[in-house]
């Protein structure tokens, strides 16, 4: 998960929270995530090329680890199940800030999981 802050889809994210926080506070986070301006030095130049995104948190934001989490336990709720499904063993979860590690009897299981999440609902 490289850069996983940076994959957020905005959008996504919004309607996750629109089920779990009120209105005045949504409204608070997606003027938070409105027009973000990154600002890119490119060759070491002087003066930093400015261009706006519309995907991920930003960058040393206090609440971009909790919208992250928040993300990221959405996703996982579409694997669960479908291993649940299986009536296999679920692969332990390790997660720790933006990392996650998934352990599994077989690399099936994993590479499983791999793909839910590529196709997972938050993308």
């Amino acid at each position: 998960m490289s850069a996983a802050f940076d994959t957020i889809n905005r959008t996504k994210l919004l309607e996750i929270l629109r089920d779990i926080i009120d209105e005045d506070e949504l409204r608070i986070i997606r003027f938070l995530l409105s027009e973000t301006t990154i600002d890119v030095k490119i060759n070491g130049a002087n003066d930093p090329m400015p261009f706006t995104t519309n995907i991920g948190t930003t960058q040393g934001d206090s609440l971009s680890p909790v919208l992250f989490t928040v993300y990221l336990e959405h996703a996982l709720m579409d694997i669960r199940p479908v291993q649940n499904d299986k009536q296999e063993p679920v692969p332990a979860e390790i997660i720790y800030a933006d990392d996650i590690d998934f352990i599994g009897k077989k690399d099936a299981d994993v590479n499983s999981i791999e793909e839910t999440l590529k196709t997972s609902k938050c993308r």
